[in-house]
């Protein structure tokens, strides 16, 4: 849930409309909520003027009645000059206490000023989002790049090893069909993604992101388990299922919240251009870490498998994957 407090007429519901996608319909008059409990119609919606409640509600019931909205907006009723009667005074009280417990529980908190969010509390990119425009839901696509010399021969081949598409990994790609109503892809930036990219989707301009690289594997990069099966490092690496970091690399929660925070980015790239579609292509690695961290239901990183060339698709919220399907070679186990 979020929170968006601030002053009169400072923004709050332009705010909630214009940057997280919430349509009109989506707004409840909090008065509205004082008679019973939150109509089914109503919930996971917008309640505004959450103020009005607590005058005929204390704090504790006031917010069992906002507790199953995505977003609360409440005026900041609670200073400036002294109230001129015992029951205004009363109000505000209950007011400040419901703002105290909303944004204990919210997972974000915005305080608008003049028109201009700051967040106190949280990270926007985990706000609830609604339908329209640039908060949108946002179908993407990943793709995994085609074969290299490094993936038919079983080697690592992540952040430090650029290398192109093989001949027999350029081919297969080539055998798929190509989509040319995308006109925009976000890659990598390193040659097998770029190189995959433009023959599956000619038409598409590419937008380099560095942050969906790859695990960087260190000093693990172009060799094999086999090769690498008496390396002490290496074996304690494979032990803690990858979560120490590759000797001059790094581990896999590292590449994780790497991966994650250049994805969000990416994401909100697109929602502020307009764009109802993401089409992303990266590697193996890239895929499993924002399937396992971000899809509902849950997946296991080692669960999700993607072949050369294969893809998954899913919608993103502003907070989770959802309706995680794989589009072609992709599987989770």
């Amino acid at each position: 849930m979020m929170l968006v407090v601030g002053g009169a007429h400072s923004g709050k519901r332009t705010f909630v409309r214009e940057k997280l996608g919430f349509a009109t319909d989506d707004f409840v008059d909090a008065a509205q909520l004082a008679e019973g409990g939150v109509p089914a119609a109503f919930a996971g919606r917008v309640a505004y003027r959450a103020e009005e409640l607590v005058r005929a509600l204390d704090a504790d019931r006031a917010l069992e009645r906002l507790i199953g909205f995505d977003a609360v907006i409440l005026p900041l009723v609670g200073s400036g000059v002294v109230p001129m009667s015992a029951e205004d005074a009363q109000w505000r009280e209950r007011a400040g206490r419901l703002g105290c417990a909303l944004a204990a529980r919210a997972d974000v908190v915005v305080r608008m000023t003049c028109g201009i969010p700051q967040v106190i509390k949280g990270n926007l990119a985990d706000a609830p989002r609604g339908t329209q425009g640039a908060g949108a839901l946002l179908e993407v696509v990943f793709v995994r790049h085609g074969a290299t010399a490094g993936t038919e021969d079983h080697r690592y081949s992540g952040a430090g090893t650029d290398e192109p598409l093989s001949s027999a990994g350029e081919r297969a790609l080539r055998d798929l069909a190509c989509d040319r109503d995308v006109f925009r892809v976000i890659t990598s930036g390193m040659a097998r993604t770029d190189q995959t990219a433009r023959i599956l989707f000619p038409n598409a301009e590419l937008m380099a992101c560095p942050g969906l690289r790859e695990m960087d594997f260190g000093d693990f990069e172009g060799r094999s388990a086999a090769e690498l099966k008496e390396d002490a490092r290496y074996r304690a690496w494979v032990d803690s299922w990858c979560e120490t970091r590759c000797p001059h690399g790094e581990g896999k929660s590292d590449f994780t919240r790497r991966v994650i925070a250049a994805f969000r980015e990416a994401c909100e790239s697109e929602r502020a251009q307009g764009s109802g579609r993401a089409v992303f292509v990266v590697h193996a690695g890239t895929v499993k870490a924002l399937l396992s961290e971000l899809a509902v239901p849950k997946m296991g990183y080692f669960d999700v498998h993607t072949e050369p060339g294969g893809a998954w698709a899913a919608t993103w919220d502003g907070r989770c994957l959802r309706d995680v399907r794989p589009a072609s070679g992709g599987d989770a186990r």
